[in-house]
């Protein structure tokens, strides 16, 4: 080489094919973890409107309850990206499945609110590494042509635990009782936590990663002459000084609102509002998770397509981000407005929303790992993770206030679809461009 730099830039060529595909591998082992986190998160949800008559809560406190998970898991988002970017997420998610499953278990000798506050709190500070860890695994195994794909292959397993929890809680809690659903979900993230820690390896510690998947890898890095990565970090505390990171927050922040107040209230809505029994719930709530997953699948496919016939990044984010939050926002409007004719039609359109949100959200943990110097996704989804999640941590709160008012469950869902159309806007008017160091 002529210097001791090189830039490998391949988007306008297609590269060879690796003689391994390990990073296959990786995608998989994160994208099980994300399921098994959401088996767990979504165990609440079902169990709802059984928990509220068992343990005597009103709306408001169950909202309290489902965004307590948020209040602990927050917080650890930033001290969460500073380990991942400095050790990894092999041992950190070890501990966190481990954890997790630990406290769901524990969950089921909850008898009052104080207790279940507890549990909620512990669970929400063990889950936090999953998914930092998760954009830091594609960052440092996949490049840049494959990334939307691959981060809607672990994003899109959020769904698939909300779309195969519901009947599989609800069974459990029909046969026998709910605490049986938290003492089940749990033990499965404890023999993941295993799984995970025997497989999971960094591309440059596998020794099965042959020269020329490492050099597929990395072919959108700038190498050493010696073949190494060369790495620009930026301090977490100096990312909040970039206007990029701070609207891509905002934005996260308004889609979080709007995901997490579907998973945690949509199963009460079809029982409270469309009159299902807690059964027939069980079996109708699978079906916005089953489109999302389909969806995100095909996001990720449409948008990786379209960057490799030349499309930038930032027209990529901004589209796939406009169109899932602006027209999940409209499929969501519709559905109020039949819940009470038309159950079934109630269900299409929630089906429509979470179809539509998916299929834009191929993109959103794809977003950290753009921005990101190589190996610091972490600490960038950690930030974004950190300023997004207050979204969460207010959306169960917000709506089980606004149910328990004369608006009701139809009003909180329209807050839902005006702030999901403003976090659009966010993101749609962002730049997605490598973050360089401010000397």
């Amino acid at each position: 080489m002529s210097s001791n730099l090189a830039a490998l830039d391949v988007d306008a060529a297609t590269p060879a094919k690796p003689a391994s595909n390990y990073r296959y591998m990786a995608i998989f082992l994160i994208a099980m973890a994300i399921t098994v986190n959401y088996i767990d998160r979504v165990n609440i949800a079902v169990a709802t409107p059984t928990l509220m008559t068992v343990l005597g809560l009103s709306a408001s406190q169950m909202g309290v309850l489902m965004s307590a998970f948020f209040w602990s898991y927050t917080l650890m988002m930033i001290p969460v990206g500073a380990l991942l970017n400095k050790f990894g997420p092999k041992m950190l998610m070890f501990y966190s499945c481990l954890g997790w499953g630990l406290v769901t278990v524990m969950t089921s000798l909850v008898n009052s609110f104080g207790s279940f506050l507890a549990v909620r709190i512990g669970l929400g500070i063990t889950e936090a590494p999953s998914y930092p860890a998760a954009p830091r695994v594609v960052s440092v195994w996949v490049p840049k042509r494959e990334r939307t794909m691959a981060s809607a292959c672990f994003d899109c397993c959020a769904r698939v635990g909300n779309a195969f929890a519901p009947p599989l809680v609800a069974f459990i809690i029909v046969a026998w009782g709910w605490k049986a659903s938290f003492v089940v979900s749990g033990m499965i993230a404890v023999v993941y936590s295993f799984v995970w820690l025997y497989l999971y390896k960094d591309p440059d510690e596998h020794p099965k990663v042959t020269d020329s998947e490492l050099a597929y890898i990395r072919q959108d890095e700038v190498l050493t002459e010696e073949g190494q990565v060369v790495v620009k970090p930026i301090p977490l505390a100096k990312l909040f000084t970039y206007r990029v990171i701070l609207q891509l927050c905002g934005g996260y922040a308004l889609y979080m609102y709007f995901w997490t107040t579907f998973n945690s209230w949509i199963p009460a809505y079809m029982m409270k509002v469309c009159g299902l029994s807690l059964k027939s719930m069980g079996f109708a709530a699978m079906f916005p998770y089953i489109a999302g997953v389909s969806m995100e699948l095909l996001g990720g496919f449409v948008f990786d397509r379209w960057f490799r016939r030349g499309a930038t990044i930032t027209a990529i984010r901004r589209t796939g981000m406009g169109v899932g939050m602006i027209g999940g926002a409209i499929a969501l409007y519709l559905a109020t407005h039949a819940a009470a004719s038309s159950p079934a039609m109630a269900i299409f359109w929630l089906t429509c929303s979470m179809g539509i949100f998916s299929f834009g959200a191929s993109n959103v943990w794809a977003i950290p790992t753009d921005v990101a110097p190589y190996g610091q996704a972490g600490g960038v989804g950690g930030v974004y993770s950190f300023v997004g999640n207050f979204g969460s941590l207010l959306g169960p709160i917000v709506t089980g206030i606004i149910v328990d008012t004369a608006f009701g469950y139809n009003g909180a869902l329209i807050v839902m679809c005006i702030l999901s159309a403003l976090g659009a806007l966010l993101y749609m008017t962002c730049k997605y461009e490598r973050l360089e160091p401010k000397y």
